[in-house]
């Protein structure tokens, strides 16, 4: 059984069940769902085709953006979501490979900082390639006005719950 007989299979069963659930909205979501998994997969496998992780490209992509190419572990951790024990391990990997180097915070004797390394934005802006190569190939399913279209509603929806997730929790209800 394929992806969408899978997913026809699930709703066919809840309309079975639930004959008033509306499962074509069921549909739509499985289908995103899956098609962003299978997209995270193909974007992972091109990031390690150069030797590296998601979470690793994402260092090396703050770094990138960040002021002198450099950073506190500290504001690391929070943008890529990580708690600081699992940033000083991805650190502590992308120090091996010459890719960043902790140096002292002249401003903050107990601090360090991390600094992007000339191989470190050599294997950022690899990656970066890799990775906007293997987000075409996954649109190349689409035609031109199709992935327009895909955009604008894809903008639409972000939009309108990107709005709802900035107002406060007692004005939601």
């Amino acid at each position: 059984m394929d992806e969408r007989e899978r997913i026809d299979a699930g709703t066919a069963s809840w309309a079975q069940i639930v004959p008033d659930l509306d499962v074509v909205t069921m549909r739509t979501a499985l289908l995103f769902a899956r098609v962003t998994a299978l997209g995270h997969k193909h974007v992972e496998a091109a990031f390690a085709e150069v030797g590296l992780s998601a979470g690793e490209f994402d260092v090396l992509a703050s770094l990138m953006h960040a002021p002198d190419r450099t950073s506190k572990p500290s504001t690391l951790a929070r943008s890529g979501m990580l708690s600081p024990a699992g940033m000083t391990h991805r650190l502590d990997l992308l120090e091996r490979t010459g890719f960043v180097e902790r140096r002292p915070d002249p401003d903050d004797r107990r601090s360090t900082l991390v600094v992007l390394t000339e191989a470190g934005e050599a294997k950022a802006i690899e990656a970066a390639r890799a990775h906007v190569a293997a987000e075409a190939e996954l649109f190349d399913a689409l035609g031109p006005s199709d992935r327009a279209d895909l955009r604008r509603l894809l903008e639409t929806m972000l939009d309108t719950y990107a709005a709802v997730a900035a107002e406060p929790a007692d004005l939601q209800n």
